[in-house]
């Protein structure tokens, strides 16, 4: 690690020396006019884009004379210019070493053909439009409160599921990060944006598939783009200072406070926000709760659940900055810190699937996880000249967490309904952890245009320690000795991976690229578990073998890449392959003495195919296919036996063969500006060769399971989802659909026995096939005016899942309900919003069904003379209805999970936005009026300054 950050320190000093001196003056720059008129256009959003694939550079808003000067870096771009009311403009623009400076001169902007009266303005921008391969949802057309958030305006937008612990996935997939007018937000943590940025700075978003900085340095797709969300600033606020401050007090001891102020001028960037609530509403990612929060409960067993689950004290402070040291170098980052303090009750019912009669297992669980997180992030990146880019990734995390469980159990047999097994338990751990490392990138063009060498390191390394006590007693009835458990342990964890990549690609004629590659990667992780028993005066001192463990694993892979790369007018396609050479060696010690050694050398190889075809910026479609070799982890791979949990016994299989994945999607998007309405569809699948599954015999008897892993062939899935957004004839209404489907095919293990004696080799009978079929479909109806906002939804869920064991019923379940919400704009800026959703299912186990009305309502007055201030009532589930019911479902099991969350209460709010912009405008200047915006020299319409916004 030493010779690593030695390394690196040689490479960037050098750097850091250098980077003031090396300066450009390249930009480009213009005036932007109304054509009729030739009257200055303002506060126009100017956005830089990348020519080879549409992602956003830079951007700016046009000044009180409608001029703009964008400095970049000499490229090739597409100048993108909108403002309501007006057509976009697109320009392509090339800046060279020859013409650093491109003047474009006076560009006149066309009124569009929706405006339909000079005094009252109609139009409706398109709620979501196709950019290239980015969707981007218009902010405005999404109507919420002064004190919501981004995760509020999320949930009000086509695609968007937001989970009960913050994930936020659109059209299926996670988004890992979000930016703000392209740069990044507290690195890899959606959460601290989405649940603490203000709502009303947002003009539009935008959703898209990010290339790895390597993909982007190589120009070749490596399979590993990120999920993003980019904000875009509305543009008057990008000058100046603007914050918020909310607080809120209520009854049953809620409250909650946070507080954000953002500073922005010209590429720099600075945020500070806080916050603390009782309210579940934790603004940042628990990472100590995830690493250790499985080892609680009985014997080792924990149950990990959303952030939402329970009750939760959580506390969030940051810091992210981004700014243009100069003109070739910029530097970006945060640091925050976080914690939570949360109390979860849970009851879990979970019917085991068994050839010889399903076993029913009835648990109560009382937990309180505290966790603390310190996160430091920074991201520099240099272009010493116009060939070469260098980006360097530091990044240093520590965390604690403090567990403390109780539960209790009992597993009867469906058939007799007599039980075999219960009893309890008693679990305490305290974990601390750190993690750092960074990655470096660097790429030059050699000579001639597309010849690219790229190198990338990557180091990091991870340490934690646990300490703990477990206390428990399972009890089998007589059918045999039962398990007591008094122990105290400490489990400690190491692991320093590194990653060397080389890339070289060459232009092969016009608009072709070849390029080979090579990565050598390897993986060092040592874990080991000291349990200790009492000895004979009462300490605990004494090694118990059977819950002591050691696990060492080094992991080597090798992986040479050969692909081709066609970029032509309205399309693209690359295809390629790699070959994967790999070596894993394992060893397992019990104290001193190593009880297994094994050793396994693979070679894989895996293909990739992608194309894109585009008709228009705003109508593209993308095929892509993949391979994909996954290898077993040490504890798939090791046979020593875990008895952590005396009901859940586990073991690996050394025979177990590397998994191969072949997956394929399609993405079909278009959207019709001038109709303001959009489709976007969506085509997943995946079929496995070698798949690693579980496989599970079951004592009857007692209750007992031993899980261990095989390789199965044939496991597939695939899923499709359309979704379209269109205005009705009257644009004040608008409507949705989204419909997906689901089927997925999975092979597992279920063997049952009768008496630990019994023979436990697992035959063709004993194989379960697991077939789920799941349909949902939701529709919406959005109403917008100057008086009234209403929008109302309804969804349902079918699934069916049908499994092959003899004996075994078809489980069919249905999820649906709707919502409804609506925001009244009453005399004397007072507003009235309330919104109510319906929630129920069928299928489920007795206990777990569910028959919900949450109705929440809202009234708010706007304060001050700049409107700036607001004071608000809101009831939270005024019928008193809250519940939270989860189903999981595999091969093995069916499980229905109901955990403990916040009922009904009342909280008075206030909230506070400043700002100090540019020229004396206000924040309320920068918001769209409520029928739109119009040309220079309208006059506002209904809703313009001093009405609701």
């Amino acid at each position: 690690m030493k010779k690593i950050c030695f390394l690196v320190m040689a490479v960037l000093f050098p750097a850091f020396s250098c980077m003031l001196q090396a300066q450009t003056n390249s930009s480009i720059s213009g005036k932007l006019i109304e054509k009729e008129t030739e009257e200055p256009v303002p506060m126009a959003n100017i956005r830089v884009l990348q020519q080879a694939d549409s992602s956003f550079v830079t951007g700016k808003a046009s000044d009180d004379k409608g001029l703009f000067t964008i400095p970049v870096k000499n490229g090739s771009y597409i100048l993108h210019i909108s403002y309501i009311g007006y057509n976009d403009i697109f320009r392509n623009v090339e800046v060279t070493s020859s013409n650093p400076n491109v003047k474009l001169g006076n560009i006149a902007m066309e009124n569009d053909n929706i405006l339909l009266s000079e005094t009252v303005v109609t139009a409706k921008a398109p709620e979501i439009a196709v950019r290239g391969d980015t969707l981007e949802y218009n902010a405005d057309s999404y109507k919420v409160t002064e004190s919501a958030v981004v995760e509020d305006l999320l949930k009000k937008m086509p695609g968007v599921e937001i989970s009960s612990e913050g994930k936020i996935t659109v059209n299926g997939k996670e988004i890992t990060k979000i930016l703000v007018d392209g740069e990044e937000f507290f690195s890899n943590d959606p959460k601290v944006a989405s649940k603490n940025l203000p709502a009303k700075m947002v003009e539009k978003l935008q959703v898209l598939e990010r290339k790895t900085e390597m993909a982007q340095m190589t120009g070749f797709d490596d399979g590993e783009e990120e999920n993003v969300i980019n904000l875009l600033v509305r543009p008057g606020m990008k000058e100046g200072l603007f914050g918020n401050a909310f607080a809120g007090y209520g009854s049953k001891d809620r409250y909650e406070a946070n507080g954000m102020v953002n500073y922005m001028k010209d590429k720099n960037q600075y945020t500070f926000l806080g916050g603390i609530n009782n309210t579940n509403n934790a603004g940042f990612s628990d990472l100590a709760g995830a690493m250790f929060g499985s080892m609680g409960g009985r014997g080792g067993r924990g149950r990990m659940f959303g952030a939402r689950d329970g009750i939760s004290t959580s506390l969030n402070m940051g810091g992210n900055f981004s700014t243009q040291l100069s003109s070739r170098f910029k530097i970006g980052g945060n640091v925050r810190y976080g914690s939570t303090d949360t109390d979860v009750q849970s009851d879990v019912f979970t019917q085991n699937i068994l050839s010889a009669g399903n076993t029913l297992e009835n648990e109560s669980n009382r937990s309180n996880n505290r966790s603390r997180n310190f996160n430091m992030d920074l991201r520099m990146e240099w272009n010493p000249d116009d060939a070469t880019t260098i980006i360097f990734r530091p990044n240093v995390a520590f965390y604690n967490n403090n567990r403390d469980e109780t539960g209790d159990f009992h597993t009867r047999n469906e058939l007799s309904g007599d039980t075999i097994n219960y009893g309890n338990s008693e679990y305490f751990s305290e974990g601390n952890g750190k993690d750092y490392g960074g990655n470096l990138d660097i790429s030059r063009q050699l000579g001639k245009e597309g010849r690219i060498l790229s190198a990338q390191l990557r180091a990091n390394r991870g340490e934690s320690e646990n300490t703990g006590t477990s206390v428990s007693g399972t009890f089998y009835n007589g059918t045999r000795p039962d398990d007591l458990i008094d122990q105290r342990f400490t489990n400690t964890s190491d692991n320093t991976s590194w990653r060397v990549y080389l890339s070289y690609v060459e232009p092969i004629g016009r608009n072709n690229f070849l390029q080979l590659a090579y990565e050598y990667s390897q993986n060092v992780s040592e874990s080991d578990k000291d349990t200790r028993t009492q000895d004979e005066f009462g300490e605990y001192t004494v090694l118990d073998s059977t819950y002591s463990k050691r696990l060492e694993n080094n992991f080597v892979n090798q992986e040479i890449e050969l692909n081709f790369r066609s970029v032509r007018e309205n399309y693209d396609y690359m295809f390629g392959v790699s070959m994967e050479p790999s070596s894993s060696r394992s060893k397992t010690f019990i104290g001193t003495d190593m009880i297994h050694d094994t050793k396994q050398d693979v070679l894989n190889f895996a293909p990739m195919a992608q194309l894109n075809y585009r008709w228009s910026r705003t109508h593209n479609l993308r095929l892509r296919y993949w391979g994909r070799t996954e290898q077993p982890s040490v504890t798939q791979l090791s046979p020593v036996i875990d008895v952590s949990d005396p009901l859940n016994i586990r073991y690996g299989n050394p025979d177990l063969k590397p998994s191969f994945q072949h997956r394929f999607n399609v993405r079909y998007q278009r959207s019709n500006p001038e109709k303001a309405s959009s489709l976007s569809a969506y085509l997943n699948g995946a079929y496995m060769t070698n798949d690693i599954v579980s496989a599970t015999i079951t004592d009857v008897t007692t209750g007992r399971k031993e899980a261990t892993y095989r390789n199965v062939s044939g496991n597939w899935n695939t899923d499709a989802r359309v979704i379209f957004n269109v205005p009705l004839k009257n644009i004040k209404f608008s409507i949705f659909s989204m419909s997906f489907a689901r089927y997925n095919q999975g092979y597992g293990y279920s063997k049952s026995i009768s008496g630990e004696d019994a023979p436990k080799e697992f035959t063709a009978e004993d194989k379960n096939t697991n077939r789920q079929i799941s349909l949902m479909e939701a529709l919406g109806l959005n109403y917008r005016s100057d008086q009234f906002d209403f929008s109302i939804r309804g969804n349902v869920n079918f699934n069916n899942v049908t499994n092959s064991l003899e004996g075994q019923i078809d489980q069919q379940y249905l999820n649906y309900g709707g919502s409804a919400t609506t925001a009244i704009y009453l005399p004397w800026d007072l507003t009235l919003e309330s919104d109510i959703n319906y929630s129920t299912n069928s299928g489920y186990t007795d206990g777990f069904e569910q028959n919900e009305w949450l109705w929440n309502a809202s009234l708010q007055k706007t304060l001050f003379k700049q409107k700036n201030g607001t004071i608000r009532f809101k009831i939270y589930d005024i019928l008193q209805q809250r519940s939270n019911i989860n189903r999981s479902v595999t091969s093995n099991y069916i499980q229905d999970t109901t955990t403990n969350t916040l009922t009904s209460y009342f909280m008075v709010h206030f909230v506070y936005r400043f700002n100090i912009f540019k020229g004396g405008v206000t924040q309320e200047d920068m918001m769209p009026q409520r029928r739109g915006f119009g040309g220079p020299g309208r006059g506002p319409g209904p809703g313009g300054p001093g009405g609701p916004i």
